[in-house]
């Protein structure tokens, strides 16, 4: 008994250590095969709305200010859905300011579907069950890889502050953050027959982020999608959104006219440094709230 013992316990030993091997084998083949889906990959899903009676949507003009509490819930929607059908849904634009005055401008890679190559500010979309101060927190921290570790609240609903950390842990910023508007803005882009009649529909509230030192003092680290950056004045803006405008116009007023003449809604193609006139308008008004409030 002695001898043979031995013999059948390294024998169930090897058959269990088969086992495990098999088992290991054959999960790690399934698992290996399955796609892994990233946060990053996800289509965003947005919240959407429609106007409640006293306004009639087909009249509101780009741009009029909408008391977002007027708006009706209507479930939520993957980003481009919400785009195709035209879908009602909230975003934040954000003009990132430093200590010296100067306003952040970033320059979009040309990998990317939506305006590539064109310049813009820092814009989120609003996410589900996101409150909008939550929202600026998180485009701060995705574009300029911050983190967020505390926030004190203002009793003026429109304003509040945020601590962020660099992402080098060496540096920490207190940032006070306000609404430049008293409502958010209703943002309408007719997209046309060369991107399928998609249209932008979004009320867009618009905000202001001063940084408590000059930009060079402070390190950011910028989103992939990001292939340029320029710190400039309110003063440069101002005539770069002139000369932009003076320069492309015309071009997008000819453009809609023949495609309305067609039967076609389309606000233009896209055109100049900000990508197209709608939105080259929207930070338009942006940059007349800021002379007013600096």
């Amino acid at each position: 008994m002695s001898c043979i013992w031995p013999h059948r316990t390294y024998g169930v030993v090897i058959l269990f250590l088969l086992a495990c091997f098999l088992h290991y084998f054959f999960w790690h083949i399934d698992v290996a095969s399955t796609p892994i889906i990233t946060t990053k990959s996800k289509q965003e899903v947005l919240p959407t709305y429609v106007f409640s009676s006293q306004y009639a949507r087909q009249e509101i003009p780009h741009l009029t200010p909408v008391n977002p509490s007027t708006l009706i819930p209507s479930g939520s929607h993957p980003i481009d859905e919400a785009h195709r059908n035209g879908y009602l849904h909230t975003g934040h634009c954000l003009f990132i300011m430093d200590a010296s005055g100067l306003l952040l401008f970033l320059k979009r890679s040309s990998d990317v579907v939506t305006c590539p190559s064109t310049w813009s500010i820092l814009g989120e979309h609003s996410m589900a069950k996101e409150e909008a101060r939550d929202t600026v927190v998180r485009g701060m921290e995705e574009e300029l890889g911050l983190k967020q570790f505390g926030r004190l609240e203002t009793s003026d609903s429109s304003s509040f502050f945020a601590d962020f950390q660099t992402m080098n842990k060496k540096d920490t910023i207190h940032v006070a953050i306000q609404n430049i508007t008293q409502y958010p803005l209703y943002y309408i882009r007719h997209y046309g027959p060369r991107l399928d009649n998609r249209i932008d529909s979004q009320l867009t509230y618009l905000w202001l982020a001063r940084l408590p030192k000059p930009f060079d003092e402070i390190q950011i680290t910028l989103d992939d999608e990001v292939a340029d950056h320029k710190w400039i004045s309110l003063e440069e803006f101002s005539d770069w959104i002139e000369d932009d405008a003076r320069n492309y116009d015309k071009e997008e007023e000819k453009s809609k006219t023949l495609q309305i003449h067609e039967g076609q809604k389309d606000d233009g193609p896209p055109s100049g440094d900000f990508c197209h006139h709608t939105i080259r308008s929207l930070y338009a008004k942006g940059l007349d709230n800021l002379k007013l409030l600096l």
